[in-house]
């Protein structure tokens, strides 16, 4: 079983799941490397408890809403005047890679959660399932199920 990163780059570039994640992002305030990381515990044959699920929104309070949140706004709003001007493009590109960069690390601390946990047993459907169901608001049903579907 590849650590948390390499799986979440493999996850993220299937057909289907980038844009079911942003979508999921977007219109539900999904997280979506917390998303990834409910896919690869599954894939290494766990359920997520609401512990685990506490453990890993307090391992990484200090990534999301401070630090990747406004590095996502910032690229964004960049992305209206990089069209105009190639200096303000290779700002986006430079915000786009340190925002990327801080996804890493949250996602390493994400995976150091993981770390106690038993050795890996074969990976479970359900358990994607249930995963993304307890990382996703109710509401978001058909999103959870479109995301499962692409990530099985």
């Amino acid at each position: 079983m590849p650590d948390f990163w390499p799986y979440a780059l493999d996850a993220y570039a299937r057909p289907g799941v980038a844009d079911i994640c942003l979508e999921a992002q977007d219109a539900h305030g999904a997280d979506v490397p917390l998303l990834l990381w409910g896919a690869w515990a599954a894939a290494r044959g766990r359920a997520l408890s609401h512990g685990d699920v506490a453990a890993a929104r307090v391992a990484t309070a200090h990534w999301r809403a401070p630090i990747i949140e406004p590095l996502r706004q910032a690229r964004r709003a960049l992305k209206a005047l990089a069209a105009g001007a190639c200096e303000n493009e290779a700002l986006r590109q430079a915000v786009k890679k340190a925002e990327l960069e801080a996804e890493r690390l949250y996602m390493a601390a994400l995976e150091q959660v993981a770390a106690g946990w038993p050795a890996p047993a074969p990976p479970c459907s359900q358990a994607l399932r249930d995963n993304l169901a307890r990382l996703l608001p109710p509401g978001a049903a058909p999103v959870t199920e479109r995301l499962h579907k692409a990530l099985s």
